[in-house]
């Protein structure tokens, strides 16, 4: 089963320096099945008996000679540090082509390769583990064999799991991402087109390669925040916290940047540009981590290492540094909600009327940066704004910020949507508008309305009917990013985002067939009766509902049994809604007194509708 659940990802090397000359060209490393794979050794001159770092790749282990990690990229400095390197071309390819098997276990193979290094002259007694991706996943298989040698592991934007959100987002496919596994050489179309829905399939898949009840050692856990595990690695860190074995529990860290996943353009982890905005003070972290990690547990060095704190994150877009904490989770606790209004506007209390815009199939809106995979797709963030000129793109923006605004953790959208088809998907770009104009891309996500009950069985697949209106969550990747005074919070929504997500053809059939497909109206509410919104992981309590002027007056305020209303005629019926957007109470007002007594102590928005049909909103504190 994992063998035909192959680890996923591509390789993100360092920069290329001079070429490094392996001190082992080619050696066969005998497997307990007979069959042998191939590597590469490392030696410092001088060194008799040394501590491994194991690297074991499906991108071809002679890429390392023009770019090992940690700075060691000629034979002078790999002479100047103390390390082994064992490098291995996986099971099936590259030089271990030979070897291929119609479903390896690469956890068992790891660990033949851990017994051949163990009775290798020049080995010590240790050996950690490195890699991004595929080479990040690899060590989960092999922490899970439990080999007495392997003393610590470095995976990079991979938790090695295999569920069925790594592959379909909000019940969307991530077509890109797959066609570029397959191009890699990793086959894997034809299970996942095989299983669109979530299904028993997944759930086993997930049982066999959730690995953090299988940690005994200590790790250090490397992501990025443009990368398309993030989510995945934040939940996994947490559960390594608390499930892996009592004795490391304390022993896991996490180190978070602004980075993609790499492999195809200039980005990778570590590295200082990312899309079209550089972090110099996110450059390197990473090697240097993984350096400190190393020499406290394969070398006993007396640097300090524990005294590091559990998680190091980046703060996007404010301070551009590191921030720290010991918790396993630094998800905000707290939310602000902004709702979406006419005018193309995202503001503090309910907006009013709709917006609509029109999707083609045949048109889709283009992926630009973000959490990508694929050849031809820039990767992290990147300037949104040739959207805005769209006919298919709807957009909603703040006034400008005149507080910075600090999120951590996930992002949801809360719409009302219509349509005039039995499904669409409804896919939302996250931005900060700089004062410049710019519109960089920070994090997106998308969900298919036939799974807007968040079932994505086969079962649970409802269809809409044309014209009714649905509440639907769309739901973005966790990040951290603070917008400054003067940036503006804005929204793009569209009904595709391709080539990244597959494209619905909205005409209610089957998923994942080739045609032209219907064109679809989409309607986004955002009235009072249908507050669309986006809830923001935050506590910037500037941005909570603020008043929308004096329509009319509600005494006193705050209140503890009933408000007394004036200066407003007309009132045909009111809405209470506390400050999460949920509605408490709705119903007729025929008089200026409306009872409170029964409320639980809060802040409340209080929306009065006239005869007219328009909405008249403030808030009032309840005692």
């Amino acid at each position: 089963m994992k063998g035909l659940l192959s680890l996923l990802g591509v390789l993100a090397l360092t920069n290329l320096f001079a070429a490094l000359t392996p001190t082992y060209n080619d050696i066969l490393i005998p497997m307990s099945d007979s069959k042998n794979l191939s590597a590469d050794v490392y030696i410092p001159t001088g060194t008799v008996t040394g501590e491994v770092i194991l690297i074991q790749t499906p991108y071809n282990k002679n890429a390392f000679e023009v770019s090992l990690p940690f700075k060691i990229w000629n034979n002078t400095l790999l002479d100047a540090q103390p390390f082994i390197f064992v490098v291995v071309d996986w099971r099936g390819f590259y030089g271990s082509a030979a070897a291929a098997v119609a479903q390896p276990d690469r956890g068992q193979d790891a660990y033949d390769i851990c017994d051949w290094i163990v009775a290798q002259s020049w080995h010590g007694d240790r050996i950690g583990t490195w890699g991004p991706s595929a080479l990040g996943g690899i060590q989960y298989q092999l922490i899970e064999k439990h080999h007495p040698n392997h003393t610590c592991a470095v995976p990079q934007v991979n938790t090695g799991m295999q569920d069925y959100k790594r592959y379909f987002y909000g019940g969307v496919l991530e077509q890109a991402k797959l066609e570029q596994l397959d191009a890699l050489g990793y086959g894997l179309s034809t299970t996942v087109y095989a299983n669109v829905y979530d299904s028993p399939y997944w759930d086993y898949a997930k049982l066999l390669t959730w690995y953090a009840d299988d940690i005994q050692i200590p790790t250090l856990q490397q992501g990025g925040w443009y990368d398309h595990t993030i989510d995945a690695m934040m939940d996994f860190y947490k559960d390594s916290r608390n499930y892996a074995n009592a004795s490391v529990q304390d022993e896991q860290w996490l180190l978070v940047g602004p980075w993609v996943h790499g492999g195809s353009g200039a980005a990778y982890i570590g590295s200082n540009v990312q899309g079209e905005l550089t972090y110099p003070t996110a450059e390197a972290k990473s090697d240097t981590m993984a350096w400190d990690f190393f020499e406290y547990y394969l070398l006993d060095s007396a640097n300090g290492w524990t005294s590091t704190p559990k998680i190091t994150y980046f703060d996007m877009g404010g301070t551009d540094d590191w921030l720290t904490s010991n918790a396993d989770d630094i998800a905000s606790t707290s939310t602000d909600v902004l709702y979406l209004d006419q005018n193309n506007r995202l503001i503090s209390s309910f907006g009013s009327y709709s917006s609509s815009f029109v999707s083609v199939p045949s048109d889709p809106s283009p992926t630009i940066g973000g959490a990508t995979l694929h050849s031809t797709l820039d990767q992290g963030p990147y300037d949104q704004n040739s959207l805005d000129s769209r006919s298919d793109i709807i957009t909603f923006e703040t006034d400008d910020l005149t507080q910075d605004v600090t999120i951590t953790g996930r992002i949801q959208l809360d719409l009302w949507i219509s349509a005039d088809q039995a499904d669409c998907d409804v896919a939302v770009r996250l931005t900060d508008k700089y004062p410049t104009g710019e519109s960089m891309l920070i994090t997106d996500g998308i969900k298919r309305l036939r799974f807007r009950n968040n079932d994505y069985t086969q079962s649970g697949e409802v269809f809409m009917t044309p014209g009714n209106i649905y509440n639907v969550q769309v739901d973005l990747p966790f990040t951290r990013y603070t917008w400054k005074a003067g940036h503006q919070i804005k929204i793009y929504i569209s009904g595709n985002n391709a080539i990244r997500f597959n494209v619905n053809l909205q005409d209610g059939g089957t998923m994942y067939q080739t045609g032209t497909g219907n064109s679809a109206n989409i309607t986004v509410h955002h009235d009072a009766s249908y507050p669309s919104k986006i809830i923001l992981p935050g506590n910037n309590s500037f941005l909570q509902i603020a008043d929308q002027g004096p329509s009319f007056n509600i005494y006193p305020n705050p209140a503890n049994n009933e408000l007394n209303i004036t200066g407003i005629t007309d009132i045909e019926s009111y809405k209470l809604v506390d400050l999460s957007g949920k509605l408490v109470e709705q119903g007729q007002l025929n008089q200026s007194i409306l009872s409170i007594d029964h409320l639980e102590a809060g802040v409340y928005i209080i929306s009065l509708k006239d005869k007219s049909g328009n909405w008249h909103q403030q808030k009032f504190t309840k005692l």
